[in-house]
């Protein structure tokens, strides 16, 4: 586990933490050292030190408006809403707030929501930004550009009206928050005519096991692949995949992702 996985635990955590009694805070801590295999008083020391961030005494600047607190109900609010971006989740708080204080499910104290709900936008930008799995510079992409792309030509502009048959295909990795190890990926295959959409599941992203999955999407279309568009993964630009579509007569192009 990483340290800002860690991090991330313990920010979750953070609320409920300063919140409860002595019984609560024991039991909030067996949850946390449990989970990241810290020890006791490491952790007690890290929320401690969390806690401080919120105290702004001998700092120069402007002071610090929304604390860890509140930046803690942010991101509750924001795995609760499958972390969407900033500018979707800002005017859907107040709803959520409103139900979940309904619903007696709102556990945080009313100057933390008073916040919240004030927060502008920049701000909320800005703090989701720093959370993680948040996508920066491309995010957590998986594809690499395979050093045989220059064998597939480039479609360019947008599809104008294909018959059926005529697709694109791109690799969807099961891998979680992280892509340490190995994990499954799945092929999908979408029909630009008529928007069927055909899934392979695979173990890694082999080359040979990308063409066993495409090989398994084409005998399950109800209509002859005709050609596939993949992105510039290695797992479809070599020679493999190449020569399966050659021998079938299958015609195969890199998508422009400036015109898709």
């Amino acid at each position: 586990m990483t340290m800002a996985t860690k991090q991330e635990i313990f920010l979750e955590k953070l609320a409920g933490y300063l919140r409860a009694d002595k019984v609560g805070k024991g039991e909030i801590l067996d949850a946390v050292c449990e989970v990241t295999s810290c020890h006791r008083k490491a952790a007690v020391r890290r929320f401690r030190t969390l806690q401080m961030m919120t105290t702004t005494h001998e700092r120069r600047g402007r002071n610090i408006v929304y604390g860890v607190v509140v930046t803690a109900a942010l991101r509750e609010l924001w795995n609760m809403m499958s972390r969407i971006c900033a500018e979707r989740l800002h005017d859907e708080i107040p709803t959520y707030v409103r139900i979940l204080k309904r619903d007696h499910m709102w556990q945080h104290d009313d100057m933390t929501t008073t916040l919240l709900l004030r927060m502008s936008l920049g701000t909320m930008k800005a703090r989701i930004a720093e959370f993680e799995n948040v996508k920066k510079k491309g995010g957590r992409g998986t594809t690499k550009p395979s050093d045989l792309k220059e064998i597939i030509p480039v479609r360019r502009g947008p599809w104008k009206n294909p018959p059926p048959g005529m697709g694109e295909i791109d690799t969807v990795a099961h891998c979680g928050s992280t892509l340490i190890g190995d994990y499954c990926y799945t092929v999908q295959y979408t029909d630009v005519s008529t928007i069927w959409t055909c899934l392979a599941g695979q173990w890694q992203k082999g080359e040979t096991a990308t063409v066993r999955s495409v090989e398994r999407i084409a005998a399950h279309l109800p209509f002859l692949l005709r050609g596939i568009d993949p992105d510039s993964g290695g797992e479809f630009i070599n020679w493999h995949l190449e020569g399966w579509c050659r021998e079938r007569n299958i015609a195969m192009g890199l998508m422009d992702k400036k015109c898709c």
